[in-house]
């Protein structure tokens, strides 16, 4: 049975998907908790009414605050291997893979080769452009570092799970349509992206860059028969703009090596992904996976 078919697999009612929606959202709340309490425990603030983001941040410090934004997707991510396990009755391989065993080899692959993509990019946009100021901070970026490369793939981990598998297969298993189950899971993930403090700044337009990267994701990772590929897509996508670049108008913002002092807006980096790296990585994921019977591939398995 191939990956985005899994849903048949056990228990599939839909009470426990409404569950398992429900619950989702509580733990990911429960696991917000711990940010309010370490404002209140250790900087004495009893009220949040007008504090903003910033003001959090300048509180806690760039490094913490990073870590505590992360620890409601860990919650999230082993609620969803307990509840597929014991609820659903589902092996955990199965919101991971269509293979036999999990492919560690494809995560590596594919967060080395986007990460090496956005670097060039990255080297181009620094020598053609003033935008670009080199600020690295050694003792700051230690912690960034090791928070970035263990506690950040928890995050983009948990998003894949939650949009790549669990809402792909049930939407597969419910509307019986590859297209469909692509395109719904792929506007969802753009829409959990609205409150984004970018939002702001650039407006509303930049959604549809975060949906195409959500229906990318489900399309590999339905023509390559499990989430492997984008867990590292993802991942190295999240990890390059934690380590590498980081603005000056954001609310958050973090010790990266670059600083980038461009006026907000939807700028070359973001058209270039759309217009060029999606495509790329797509067709160096198409040739050496061979994924040769895309046609195939694609078609409804009822």
């Amino acid at each position: 049975m191939s990956f985005i078919d899994k849903a048949k697999e056990g228990n599939n009612s839909f009470s426990s998907y409404l569950l398992g929606i429900a619950l989702i959202i509580s733990v990911y709340l429960l696991g917000s908790c711990f940010l309010i309490l370490d404002l209140q425990w250790n900087f004495g603030i009893e009220s949040f009414d007008g504090i903003s983001q910033k003001e959090i941040v300048r509180i806690l410090g760039n490094n913490r605050f990073l870590a505590w934004l992360i620890v409601p997707f860990l919650f999230v991510a082993l609620f969803l291997v307990i509840h597929t396990k014991f609820v659903h009755k589902r092996t955990v391989l199965s919101i991971f893979s269509g293979r036999e065993n999990f492919d560690w080899k494809r995560v590596l692959f594919s967060f080395s080769l986007l990460f090496s993509v956005l670097s060039l990019f990255l080297f181009i946009q620094y020598l053609s452009s003033d935008s670009l100021i080199f600020q690295f901070d050694l003792q700051k970026f230690i912690p960034l570092f090791f928070i970035a490369i263990f506690l950040l793939p928890i995050q983009t981990s948990c998003e894949e799970l939650l949009f790549r598998s669990y809402i792909l297969q049930g939407i597969k298993m419910r509307t019986k349509k590859n297209s469909v189950a692509v395109l719904i899971s792929g506007l969802m993930f753009g829409a959990i992206h609205i409150g984004n403090p970018e939002i702001a700044k650039i407006g509303y337009h930049i959604i549809v860059y975060y949906m195409l990267v959500g229906v990318f994701l489900a399309l590999i990772s339905l023509f390559d028969n499990g989430i492997e590929l984008a867990l590292g897509y993802h991942a190295a996508n999240n990890v390059f703009a934690a380590l590498m670049v980081t603005n000056n108008w954001q609310a958050f913002q973090t010790n990266a090596v670059f600083m980038d002092i461009s006026d907000p807006g939807m700028g070359l980096d973001t058209i270039f992904g759309i217009l060029f790296i999606l495509p790329l990585v797509f067709f160096i994921f198409y040739k050496k996976y061979k994924w040769h019977s895309l046609k195939e591939m694609w078609q409804d398995k009822l």
